[in-house]
Formats: C-alpha cells, structure tokens, sequence
C-alpha cells in the first residue's frame, strides 16, 4: 500500500482533513463518531502524523524545553535528577512531544540566553530551580508560553507547579526517629535558597517541639544536596557531638555521605547511630546498610509536570495548579531503637 498521509486517512475516515487533524491532537470540537472513524484508520494502518506537517498545520513545534542551572555533579550524576528527566521525557514522547534539556548559568552571553529562551521553537518550558525559574519568568513575561515548576514558588502563584509535600515528609522521618528513642537527633539540609528546604527545616523542627525535645541550633546543617556535604559534616560532628545518636538527611545523596564518615569514624549503624535520607532513590536499598528513606516520586514529579505543561500548551487546562505529592517512609536497616547502654 502506498504511504499514508493526513489526506488519505480523512478519505478512508469519511472525514475532513480538519477533523483528522483535531483527533490527532486531542481538539474537543469533534463528534464522537468521527473520532471513533479516525482512530479506527490510524490504528488499522498504524498512520504516524509527520512532524513537519503537524507543525504547519497547527502552529507548533511539539517541542518542550527543560531549563536547569549547572550544579557540579548534581546536575546529571545524581539519580534524583536522572528519575525526574525520565518521567519527564517519557510523559512528553507518550504525547508526542520532543524534549530538550539545556542548562543555564547567569555567566552566560545575553544571545545564548536568548538562544535558551527562543519562543519560536518552543511550545513551553518546564523550571527545574529557582535561579532557572527567575531568569525564565522575567524574560517571558509578555509571551503567552506556558511555564510549569518543579518546585513551589510563592512568588508564581500563576504558574503550575508540583512538587513532594516536604514539610510531611521530613516530620515523618523525624517522628520515626523520636518513636525509636533518639533524642539528639541532627538534620543536615540542602539549598538553603529554595522553599523546600524552608518546609523541610520546619518539619525537623516542629516534630522536635512537639515531642517535648528543645531543637539545637548545633545539630543542624544547611549546605548542598552531595555526598560531600553528608562526609564533611557527619565527620566533624562525629567528633564533636558524641550524644548525637540520629541524623536526618534532606536527600540520599547526603546521607551516603554521612554513611561513609560514620564508618570512617568507626560508628556502626544502625547499633550505635541511625540515619534516615530523603528521596527514595533506587541506590539506597543497596548501601551498606539498606537506607531508611523517605521516598518521594520523584519520576512521578517529572511525569506530573510535564502532563500539566501539555494540558495548558493544549488549553485543556487554564487553572494553575499547585499540586502537592504524597511522601513514604520506607524503613530499613540503618535505623534501630538508641541503645543507651553502648556508648562511642
């Protein structure tokens, strides 16, 4: 059979050109029956609309950009961000959309910035940080491009936005640990400049406070989401704080770190110390020992803003949305009820 185009699945379909192309990109002004005609002749024939055309016909480019900052080896090397691309990528190619990840760095030539920015050949844009978030809103602040974060902003609050509930998430943790006995409990967190770790800080704290446990100024840490930020200050708290006995890490990737001083420091978990991290990340199961975490779903975020970003592109959707996903704690071996009778 020759090859299929727009034109021959609207003769097989009985149907308009116009109505073909409706059904393919989900327009609600189309009878039922015409649908059912449509589909019925692109599954038969397994009809693949070409990009160019579709583009042309509709006046879009089917294509999303994904804007970050370069944050050292964060960027691509840790696995919180290779779930989230994922779950974005994937949403995006199930509706038929290209994707393109580019990093911002305020370093940068205005005309690379423009480059990042370039409306024409972009449908929307998904913010993976604050900095990113700023730089994008003020340069498109005339345009009518759809913009979704990863991450609430208070300061958006015309923008979608999802992210985990981070507040309930670190007060599980925290909770879990007091259940267990500990009282001095340390927290190290991550970028102090983003809202999460403000809601973060204030589960840490608040579980503390309702527990009757007066929060030490001390026993807290706010720096980056690395393994070197949990080595650096687990190693020099395990030498200055010999009552500490539990810690809280705003990520996994901190609390590898944390595991590494801790055994460096000749401190077993979860006997003498337990650790709980942040993001449920497929590593943590296999440290040494297993992680407690609390698991977010973090592919499920990526998926989640990329459907709100199509929805709006699509005007299917023209409320901003603020959506909130639910945390896990998930428990494993390094974390047990404080021996008070073994001491280090």
């Amino acid at each position: 059979m020759e090859k299929l185009n727009i034109d021959k699945v609207a003769k097989l379909a009985h149907v308009s050109r116009s109505v073909v192309s409706r059904v393919l990109n989900n327009h609600p002004n189309v009878s039922e029956e015409a649908k059912q005609r449509v589909l019925e002749i692109v599954e038969k024939y397994n009809y693949r609309p070409n990009t160019v055309a579709r583009s042309l016909a509709t006046r879009s480019t089917y294509q999303i950009g994904v804007l970050t900052s370069r944050i050292g080896e964060e960027s691509l090397g840790n696995g919180y961000w290779s779930l989230l691309y994922l779950g974005i990528f994937e949403e995006c190619i199930r509706r038929g959309y290209y994707v393109s990840l580019s990093f911002y760095s305020s370093s940068m030539t205005d005309e690379l910035h423009e480059h990042l920015l370039n409306e024409h050949h972009l449908d929307g844009i998904i913010c993976l940080n604050e900095e990113v978030t700023e730089f994008t809103v003020k340069k498109l602040s005339e345009k009518e491009i759809p913009i979704v974060l990863v991450g609430h902003n208070p300061d958006y609050p015309d923008i979608c936005s999802v992210d985990v509930n981070n507040y309930e998430g670190t007060y599980k943790a925290v909770k879990y640990l007091i259940d267990l006995g500990h009282e001095n409990i340390g927290g190290i967190f991550g970028d102090q400049n983003v809202q999460e770790t403000e809601h973060r800080l204030r589960g840490y704290t608040n579980a503390l406070n309702e527990a009757g446990i007066q929060p030490n100024s001390e026993f807290t840490a706010v720096g980056s989401y690395t393994q070197h930020d949990g080595l650096r200050t687990m190693n020099r708290w395990a030498k200055k704080f010999p009552e500490m006995t539990a810690l809280f890490c705003a990520s996994d990737t901190i609390a590898m770190g944390a595991l590494l001083a801790l055994y460096e420091n000749n401190i077993s978990v979860p006997e003498q110390f337990s650790v709980v991290g942040f993001d449920g990340l497929p590593i943590s199961r296999y440290l040494i020992p297993p992680l407690t975490t609390i698991a977010q779903p973090t592919y499920g975020k990526g998926e989640k803003a990329a459907r709100l970003l199509i929805d709006r592109i699509q005007n299917k959707s023209k409320k901003a949305e603020q959506v909130n996903l639910k945390p896990k704690l998930v428990i494993r071996k390094s974390t047990a009820k404080v021996n008070q009778t073994r001491t280090r």
